[in-house]
């Protein structure tokens, strides 16, 4: 077994979840679940280790895909002895809700009763995984039999990225069901890394695209000063190579990757003059790259502190006048949330920047602390769902 699985002193978590269960049947199997999962986000964490850190890894993509597939294969088939399809269920439930099924109930349960709960939840998501890798079968087969390496570079990349959250699901669904709760990010070795490394890609992304789509404004401008001209020229420049040195850069999918290293030849060999439409290729680019908020750890992690904000911040609101030294300080806390969105939104980021530049003198202020924090829940707040059309409305 892996050391992260067997070393429970070393997870806290883990060694609470196997202290709940008395029956060693069920914790030998929840502990084999576990193990598979975690090989699994190794393996998919691995991919690009395998294809660009070594020789030829690019011309062995056939075995590189089964080599990094095969642990996820392994999983799958475990799910498959031990799922359990509760007569008269349909099996094509999204994989985005396999952990969200509500097991809070199950606590009081037995160990058998928590098992048998979890075996029936883990059909959708053996479901789900499973049309996963079996469509990813069929794209990169295809890709590769009609010498696509490209499209099969993508298929590959594609795949890992919704594999692995899949994984973190079935993973989750196992703390659910025999703890109530979970905490992907303390609970899910590997998951900390991924949201980690997804959230300091979406910061120097946000941080790259303002700062390019600043300078761009000037080159567009076939009024601006020559010099002018030139020097934000090379500032992009300057930023895009900043940027490619980074840590970040190697946390981007390898397409992407690619596409940076492509706008940084193509500005090696221009100017301000020659590369005006260059330049606003790459400042359209990096506006195309805010879909990292899509990606599953981020989605879950951007759901659950935005409503974490929101509830604190309206009881905080109502009693504003009542307990005002309270309520400045929970407006404080909701900011320092706040700064963990960092990149989801250009308003949201300016507001958390503007009351950090704020004096301990001003944020206590109540007036202006309630103010801002209404700002700060508005912004954080999801938007309200389409009213449902009345009878008769439908046509």
């Amino acid at each position: 077994m892996t050391a992260g699985v067997t070393e429970s002193s070393e997870n806290v978590a883990l060694a609470e979840l196997l202290g709940s269960i008395e029956d060693r049947k069920i914790r030998r199997k929840v502990l084999k679940l576990l193990q598979f999962g975690e090989e699994a986000v190794r393996s998919l964490g691995e991919l690009d280790a395998a294809l660009y850190l070594r020789e030829d890894g690019e011309e062995q993509l056939q075995l590189v895909a089964d080599a990094v597939m095969s642990h996820v294969r392994r999983l799958l088939e475990y799910l498959g002895m031990v799922a359990v399809v509760p007569e008269g269920s349909d099996p094509q439930i999204a994989l985005a809700r396999g952990s969200s099924t509500g097991f809070g109930s199950q606590r009081n349960k037995t160990d058998d009763e928590k098992w048998q709960a979890l075996t029936a939840g883990m059909d959708s998501l053996q479901f789900a995984l499973g049309s996963e890798i079996k469509e990813f079968d069929r794209r990169f087969s295809e890709a590769l039999t009609h010498d696509r390496k490209e499209q099969a570079l993508t298929d590959l990349n594609d795949a890992t990225t919704s594999l692995m959250d899949g994984v973190f699901a079935v993973m989750t669904t196992v703390y659910e069901c025999f703890l109530g709760y979970a905490e992907p990010e303390r609970m899910i070795p590997g998951h900390r890394d991924t949201l980690g490394k997804a959230l300091a890609v979406r910061r120097a992304l946000a941080l790259l695209r303002r700062e390019v789509q600043e300078l761009n404004k000037s080159l567009q401008d076939r009024q601006s000063d020559a010099a002018v001209l030139e020097t934000n020229y090379r500032l992009i420049v300057e930023s895009l190579v900043r940027f490619m040195e980074g840590d970040t850069f190697y946390y981007l999918r390898s397409d992407d990757r690619k596409q940076f290293e492509h706008f940084r030849e193509l500005f090696e060999q221009g100017d301000a003059k020659t590369s005006r439409r260059d330049c606003e290729g790459f400042d359209k680019y990096l506006d195309s790259l805010s879909f990292v908020s899509q990606r599953g750890v981020l989605i879950k992690h951007d759901s659950d502190l935005r409503a974490k904000i929101v509830s604190e911040l309206e009881r905080a609101l109502t009693y504003a006048h009542v307990l005002p030294d309270i309520v400045c300080e929970v407006i404080q806390q909701a900011f320092m949330k706040g700064e963990r969105l960092f990149g989801l939104d250009d308003k949201l980021d300016l507001l958390v920047y503007t009351w950090s530049t704020l004096t301990a003198d001003q944020q206590n202020d109540v007036q202006l602390a309630v103010h801002m924090g209404g700002q700060l829940r508005d912004l954080v707040k999801p938007p309200p769902l389409p009213t449902p059309p009345a009878d008769g409305d439908f046509f």
